[in-house]
């Protein structure tokens, strides 16, 4: 750990000369930001009691929590937890100093007046997209706007929308490259434990860093990441919900070719439609509610919802690659669960690139139509049993392997679920 921690704290400490050198400049810069009252040392908002955490069924789960004691003790229990793929809540480990950002204005001079993205929302939903993905040229409405802003300007116009009892929302998320003022911030945090439970669990080392703050009530609809994530709850009180990678067909995500990819059609767990989404009920979820100081472990693939329940509640999230599944000793006879949900977007994806991005729709239509009929003939079904076969999925066990990528993902009408 030592040796591979070198270059990161080297630039690390780098940006922290750096960001010195602004000196004078930097001091009254801080001290004049724009809405911090004399001191910074008030809140800008008038407090706001938290919103209940929300009543689950039976056969969901709680996060399984322990106490950080040292990192040796939470090494043993993330390298199994990691292996297999389950959350985790790590308490009190101090990752970053939660009790200055109580205060908003500490949050208020550490952006000084540099612009950060800020999210609007006429409702409180905050929908991910990324309309450069619209392979399949989609009609597609953007769910929320998104604008540059600095840090006093969010938090003035989310007091003005508290104020007049909106239903509006705004949320801001903003990646943490590129903030040399904050440098001084980074170095405070207790980096050992991400980088190590990274090494641990055969990870990438964290290579990105996203803050999170949001206004009471600021959703964010059930999606998965492709990337192995340690998530840090600085300030206030979040709920979230998880379902494991697998339950991706009870999940029904958007096709692959769509703004919306990786995110579920279902939206939110709570008031589900179960005549459109009739598999959700077999998906069990994971729960838990995070207070300041909690760090959760969500692991590749697994889809979250979550939802602030305080006012401006700050979340962090350390990212971290995961290797590829190392097939140099051939493809398994078997393959796992997740392997398989993997299988699931690839052979999507391949359908694309095979029959045209654009056509997706009406191929996967054509496909679900030829395994009802047993139609062998037909070129699409005989491509998709091709890619199948490669991958050792049973033939007895392909026809329903296929209906579940098709029904209630395609020919619907995706912008109701936007």
């Amino acid at each position: 750990w030592t040796h591979s921690r070198k270059p990161f704290l080297c630039a690390l400490f780098m940006a922290l000369a750096a960001a010195k050198a602004h000196g004078e400049a930097t001091s009254t810069a801080l001290l004049g930001f724009q809405g911090m009252s004399q001191g910074y040392s008030q809140p800008l908002h008038k407090p706001l009691g938290p919103l209940p955490s929300s009543l689950w069924p039976e056969a969901y789960r709680p996060i399984r929590r322990i106490h950080f004691t040292t990192v040796e003790e939470v090494l043993d229990v993330m390298k199994p937890q990691s292996e297999v793929g389950m959350p985790l809540i790590i308490e009190g480990s101090d990752l970053i100093e939660v009790e200055k950002w109580q205060s908003l204005s500490y949050a208020s001079s550490l952006f000084e007046d540099k612009k950060v993205l800020v999210k609007k929302s006429s409702t409180s939903k905050f929908r991910y997209f990324d309309i450069k993905k619209n392979s399949g040229n989609f009609d597609f409405q953007k769910p929320v706007a998104e604008v540059q802003e600095t840090f006093s300007e969010f938090t003035r116009q989310a007091q003005e929308i508290d104020a007049k009892g909106s239903s509006a929302r705004m949320y801001m998320q903003e990646t943490l490259s590129g903030h040399s003022q904050m440098a001084e911030e980074f170095a405070s945090w207790k980096w050992e434990l991400p980088i190590r439970i990274s090494a641990a669990c055969g990870w990438g080392l964290p290579d990105s860093n996203e803050l999170f703050i949001g206004m009471r009530g600021a959703e964010t609809p059930l999606h998965f990441d492709e990337r192995e994530n340690l998530f840090f709850q600085v300030r206030g009180l979040k709920e979230i919900v998880v379902y494991p990678f697998v339950d991706y067909v009870r999940l029904y995500p958007f096709p692959t070719t769509h703004p919306c990819d990786r995110q579920s059609m279902v939206g939110s767990p709570v008031g589900v439609d179960s005549t459109a989404f009739p598999k959700f009920k077999d998906a069990i979820g994971h729960y838990a509610t995070l207070k300041a100081g909690d760090l959760l472990y969500l692991p590749y693939g697994w889809w979250h919802w979550l939802r602030n329940l305080d006012n401006f509640a700050i979340s962090v999230s350390f990212w971290s690659t995961t290797p590829s599944t190392d097939l140099s000793g051939g493809i398994p006879d078997q393959f796992t669960d997740h392997m398989l949900t993997r299988v699931r977007r690839n052979l999507e994806s391949l359908m694309a690139q095979k029959f045209g991005q654009e056509k997706l729709n009406d191929t996967m239509l054509t496909l679900r139509q030829a395994v009802s009929m047993q139609d062998e003939t037909n070129d699409i079904l005989s491509y998709a049993r091709g890619l199948l076969g490669a991958v050792k999925v049973p033939i007895e066990k392909q026809d329903e392997f296929l209906l579940d990528i098709v029904d209630g993902r395609f020919g619907v009408d995706w912008s109701r679920h936007v």
